[in-house]
C-alpha cells in the first residue's frame, strides 16, 4: 500500500470541490468503493477466496481498471481499514459521485460478499443496512437488492 494511494484518496475525498480533479474524485469514489466492500467482506472476520473473487470482479468491471489495479484498491482500503474507517467519510464520497442506480447495484455487490460463504453472519447484515442507509438508500431499496440477490443465487 502506497503513501501515494491514500494521499490520492484523501485529496479527491476531502478537498474542496474547488481544489479537485476529476481524476480526484474518481480514484476517490474507486478506493471509497473498495473499502466499504472490504469492510463488508471482513464483517464475519474472514475475507475468503470467494468473497475476493467477487470483490475483485466487480471494482474490475465496474471501473474499468485491470486486475492488478484492482488489487491496488484492495490493498489501499486494507491499509485504511485496519487504522480506522469512517463509514460516513467514505458512503459520502460514494453517494456524490453516483446514481442512484450505482449506489443500488454497490449494495447487492455486498449481498452478494455476504452470502458467497453460505452463511449470514448477524453483523454482516447489520452492517449492510447501515452502508445502504448512509449511501441514501431507503430501506425497501435494500430489502429490494437483498432479495434481487438472493433470486440471482437460487
Amino acid at each position: 500500500m502506497s503513501l501515494q494511494s491514500l494521499t490520492r484518496f484523501f485529496k479527491g475525498a476531502l478537498a474542496p470541490d474547488e481544489q479537485r480533479t476529476p481524476q480526484d474524485r474518481q480514484e476517490a469514489q474507486r478506493t471509497a468503493t473498495a473499502a466499504i466492500l472490504l469492510d463488508i467482506a471482513y464483517a464475519d472476520d474472514s475475507f475468503s477466496m470467494a468473497e475476493e473473487t467477487k470483490l475483485l470482479a466487480f471494482l474490475q468491471e465496474k471501473f474499468s481498471v485491470t486486475e492488478e489495479r484492482a488489487r491496488e484498491l484492495v490493498e489501499t482500503a486494507d491499509e485504511m481499514r485496519s487504522n480506522t474507517i469512517d463509514h460516513w467519510n467514505l458512503t459520502n464520497s460514494i453517494r456524490s459521485s453516483s446514481s442512484l442506480e450505482q449506489r443500488i447495484e454497490i449494495v447487492k455487490v455486498m449481498w452478494r460478499l455476504v452470502y458467497s460463504d453460505d452463511h449470514i453472519h448477524q453483523y454482516e447484515n447489520y452492517l449492510v443496512r447501515k452502508m445502504a442507509d448512509l449511501l441514501g438508500l431507503e430501506h425497501h431499496v435494500m430489502i429490494a437488492a437483498k432479495l434481487a440477490v438472493q433470486a440471482e443465487l437460487k
